[in-house]
């Protein structure tokens, strides 16, 4: 499998377990991860903020957690430094109101 296909099914995942926290009536959303990493010990963490609209109201959950959440996140960043050598340290997954789903990484 070539790499962005690795990529890709890696999102997939991850948008997968953001669907898996939505309430079926949300119009939109979004979830930000955090990946804090590059200490000498090697140690890390992945944060998350999960965002979503029902018509026009927000809702807000902090601290969104699905199953193997993290070990996508650095699962996603290690293929994505060895395919392109970038180092990112946030991302959005965006779903739009029509279903649509776009990541935005921050360098």
């Amino acid at each position: 499998m070539n790499p962005i296909e690795e990529q890709r099914q890696i999102i997939d995942q991850l948008y997968h377990g953001i669907i898996s926290c939505l309430p079926n009536t949300y119009t939109s959303a979004e979830c930000l991860f955090e990946y804090d990493h590059g200490y000498d010990d090697g140690s890390y963490s992945v944060g998350s903020q999960l965002t979503y609209f029902i018509d026009d109201n927000k809702f807000t959950d902090r601290a969104v957690r699905f199953n193997n959440m993290s070990r996508l996140v650095v699962e996603l960043h290690k293929k994505m430094q060895q395919h392109t050598g970038g180092n990112w340290d946030c991302f959005k997954i965006s779903i739009a109101d029509d279903g649509s789903v776009k990541t935005n990484f921050v360098y």
